[in-house]
């Protein structure tokens, strides 16, 4: 029996991730779409029940796709071979640890993006599950409403939960070789996309965010969190195309070294302090 091409895929990668990989499967499993739609699962060399896991998924329902790799390719790697495995119009994002609660999540969001010629992607807002268990009183998108590339790119952080996202498939061309070198693998995946269109807000809580306190923003300390964050800046200065978000993102790399400035002297940190320093004024 042949099977109807994809309008939506949905990408879940995962590593080590046996306590979660299920709820993140059955959030996908749930969705009630009036479109033909597949899960793709890309693990990366787990050596935990992830992989036994997932194959027992893929059994009952043909849906299901497993990408695997000979070797760990990393978060950045797995991202990338997921993606492109991904054979819908639309792609719809998860890491395994996280889930959708949401059933309609993917058809809102369809139908939101369908609206409009030049919207290439759309996100929500999220819950966050806090690592003892209980939900954040807070939720994870606080600035509510579609963005624009020029919004985008004013901004020194990522607004969005990779959770929550779904983007059109033949936008993404590919990830340059400085993505492998950003601590965010995410947040150039955006910064890519954005140059394209636009994306779409759904003002709803479709999905949920789980906190790790080994996870790569909270499971590091606030001086590395800063310094990632330039990091990755830096990155997307140098992969944007205009000439004005250039501009917009050199912003905000400056407010990013005066936060570290900030930082520095409560920390009585001085020669750290004295680098930035010097780097600051040397942008301006």
């Amino acid at each position: 029996m042949k099977h109807s091409q994809p309008i939506i895929s949905a990408c879940i990668i995962c590593y080590n991730q046996q306590d979660y990989i299920a709820q993140a499967i059955e959030g996908a499993l749930l969705q009630d779409l009036y479109v033909p739609y597949e899960i793709v699962i890309s693990d990366d060399c787990s050596t935990d029940r992830t992989p036994e896991i997932i194959r027992e998924y893929a059994k009952k329902d043909a849906r299901i796709r497993v990408v695997s790799h000979p070797s760990n390719v990393g978060m950045h790697g797995n991202w990338c071979n997921a993606i492109t495995a991904c054979k819908g119009t639309w792609v719809a994002l998860c890491e395994g640890d996280d889930f959708w609660k949401d059933p309609l999540k993917l058809q809102k969001q369809l139908n939101l993006v369908s609206n409009s010629s030049t919207t290439i992607g759309c996100f929500s807002n999220a819950s966050v599950l806090k690592p003892d268990g209980t939900l954040s009183q807070y939720d994870y998108v606080s600035a509510k409403g579609n963005l624009t590339a020029n919004e985008f790119f004013a901004m020194n952080s990522n607004p969005i939960p990779t959770c929550t996202v779904l983007f059109k498939r033949d936008v993404f061309i590919g990830f340059p070789d400085a993505y492998y070198s950003s601590p965010f693998a995410d947040w150039i995946l955006h910064s890519l996309l954005m140059q394209k269109g636009n994306y779409a807000y759904l003002d709803e809580k479709t999905s949920t965010y789980r906190q790790h306190n080994s996870g790569l923003w909270t499971g590091v300390s606030e001086e590395k969190q800063l310094t990632n964050k330039l990091k990755a800046l830096k990155i997307i200065q140098a992969l944007v195309e205009l000439e004005s978000h250039k501009k917009l993102v050199q912003n905000g790399i400056l407010k990013q070294l005066n936060l570290m400035l900030y930082h520095y002297r409560n920390e009585k940190k001085h020669l750290a302090y004295c680098k930035t320093w010097v780097e600051l004024k040397t942008i301006r």
